[in-house]
Parts: structure tokens; C-alpha cells; sequence
């Protein structure tokens, strides 16, 4: 027994003289003050690349989601701006003196779903991107991804939204126009434009909503007062006539004119229904004038860099602010 307590002791006492192994370093987070900065550009846009599924499949689910998928849905898609155009067909009628018969009112019908659907393509981007930030909040929290890609899918369900109405425009199209030429074609790069536009607008909505909630709620005012400015109810052309005439002030033609989305419309105005003072004039131009196809360019890049600019230097703060 002795032997085994004083073996004990010895090895006690060689533990105790033996230093023990440093232990490895603690980390140590500081938390510095937050700046508004951009992040790294070329990492972010491949992320962003590399998760572009995500934001189709998105889409596409929120739209099975809301049943716009099945026939009836995509039935409402289409009735839902008929209706409206309806409406203002007959505001225009009496406000505007456009009143006709026969061909001249089914040219004035056309020409106001020519702006009306274009403007409503719009109008849903932003809307839907504007919501797109504080409705992901959950995903925002949880997941580290390019937040981005949010609005980013929403202009993909508007997009997949405005479709079916392009289909049924052409029906209306074909059977007022009765003819195509090859400058229907233009319809692709003012497309294109008018989605960059779009979309720029409503990164900066996006970032504005997470920290003015009350936008939400304000904002499909503000976009219906933008409609009533643009050349949406009343063609540029129009207009011009009017304040020749001495029946509209010179405000009203400053304002069309120096309004950013103005440009795209009336390219969309000018390819499918002319550039007259009324649809479908005899002698109206059925190409682009290139000057507005280069100022509508112009506007949707300034859009774009404004619009992700505001956006992406925020990004680090939206888990925050939710």
C-alpha cells in the first residue's frame, strides 16, 4: 500500500511540474460602426448568377401560388386591364372629344390598351418589388444570399404576368390594323428598355419601403397619378395638337415631355398605333423616332445604377431593419 501511495504521489507531482500546452487564442469579434458601402461587385454579380434558378423558380411558384397558372387566372390577367381601358375609353370619349363610331372608336380602344398594358407591366415591378424585401423578411434572416434576387423574381412574375396580355393585344392588333410590317420588331428593344427601367425603379423602391413602411400604401397612388402624366390616356401627338389649338395650357405638354417614361411610351405608342394626333392616323410613322429609343435608353440605365446602387449599399442592414 505504501508502495502504490508513493507511486501515486510521483506521478502527481511529474503532472504537476510538466507546463500544460498553451491554449489556442479566443476569438475575438469587434463590431465596428456600420457604413454604406457597395460590396465586393464581381463575387456578388457571379453569386447572383450562380443562384439565378432561385429567382425563376420563385416566380414561378408565386404565381401557382396565387392560381395565376390555370385558365382563369391568367383570364383575370387579361380581363383585369380590359376593363379599366373600357373605362377610360369612355372617360376619354367625353373628356377628351375623342368620341366616334365603328372603326375610329375600336382605333381609340386599341390605342389605349397599347398604353395601358405597357404601363401596368411597369406598375407591377415596382409593386411587386417594392414588397418584395419586407415579404421575404423570414428568408432575409435566415439566409445569407444576394438580396437581390428578390426583386429580382418579382420582375420575373410580372414579366410571366404581362405575357398573356400580349397575346390578347395582338388579337385586337391584327383585327383593327388588319396588316404587320417589320417594325413590329422594335417591340423587343423597347421591351427591353422599358424592363431595365422598370427594374431600376424598383430596386430603389425596395429600399425605400424597408424604411418607410408607409410607402407600401402610398405607393399605387403616386404610380396611378404617374399614369395620368404619361402618354398613357393621351398620345404626345395628341396633346400637341391640343395645345396648338389653344385647348390645353403649354404645363401639360412640359410635363409629358420631361417625364422619364414618356420616351418609352411613345415608342410603344409610335410602333403599334402610329405617332398621330389620333390611333392609327393615316400618315402616322410606324418606326421609333431613334432619338426616343436613345433618351428611353438613357433613363432606364440611370434607373438601374441608382436604383442598385441604393439598393446594395443597404443591403448589409435590411436583417436589421426587419
Amino acid at each position: 500500500m505504501a508502495t502504490a501511495t508513493s507511486e501515486t504521489a510521483s506521478v502527481e507531482e511529474a503532472r504537476l511540474k510538466t507546463p500544460e500546452p498553451p491554449r489556442p487564442a479566443e476569438q475575438v469579434h469587434v463590431f465596428e460602426p456600420y457604413r454604406y458601402a457597395l460590396p465586393k461587385l464581381g463575387p456578388y454579380f457571379r453569386d447572383v448568377w450562380s443562384r439565378r434558378q432561385f429567382a425563376t423558380h420563385m416566380a414561378s411558384s408565386t404565381l401557382k401560388g396565387q392560381h395565376f397558372d390555370s385558365f382563369f387566372g391568367q383570364f383575370w390577367l387579361v380581363l383585369n386591364p380590359m376593363l379599366l381601358a373600357l373605362v377610360y375609353f369612355l372617360l376619354t370619349s367625353v373628356l377628351g372629344g375623342q368620341s366616334g363610331a365603328g372603326t375610329s372608336a375600336m382605333n381609340h380602344f386599341v390605342g389605349l390598351l397599347t398604353g395601358l398594358f405597357a404601363f401596368f407591366y411597369t406598375r407591377n415591378v415596382i409593386q411587386f418589388a417594392a414588397s418584395s424585401i419586407t415579404g421575404g423578411g423570414k428568408m432575409i434572416i435566415n439566409m445569407s444570399f444576394p438580396k437581390v434576387l428578390l426583386p429580382l423574381s418579382t420582375t420575373f412574375t410580372a414579366m410571366l404576368m404581362y405575357f398573356p396580355t400580349l397575346l390578347v393585344y395582338a388579337v385586337f392588333y391584327v383585327s383593327v390594323h388588319h396588316s404587320v410590317t417589320w417594325n413590329i420588331f422594335w417591340i423587343i428593344p423597347i421591351f427591353l428598355i422599358q424592363t431595365v427601367f422598370s427594374f431600376g425603379l424598383g430596386l430603389l423602391f425596395a429600399a425605400v419601403t424597408l424604411y418607410f413602411r408607409d410607402m407600401s400604401t402610398l405607393l399605387p397612388y403616386v404610380l396611378r397619378i404617374w399614369m395620368y402624366i404619361t402618354p398613357v390616356l393621351f398620345s404626345l401627338s395628341y396633346v400637341k395638337s391640343e395645345v396648338a389649338g389653344n385647348k390645353l395650357p403649354h404645363a401639360i405638354l412640359a410635363v409629358y415631355k420631361w417625364d422619364p417614361f414618356s420616351p418609352i411610351i411613345n415608342s410603344w405608342n409610335t410602333v403599334l398605333v402610329g405617332n398621330g394626333p389620333r390611333p392609327f392616323w393615316p400618315h402616322a410613322s410606324y418606326a421609333p423616332q431613334l432619338s426616343e429609343i436613345l433618351v428611353g435608353a438613357v433613363c432606364a440605365v440611370l434607373a438601374l445604377v441608382i436604383g442598385a446602387w441604393y439598393f446594395m449599399s443597404r443591403e448589409r442592414e435590411f436583417a436589421v431593419r426587419l
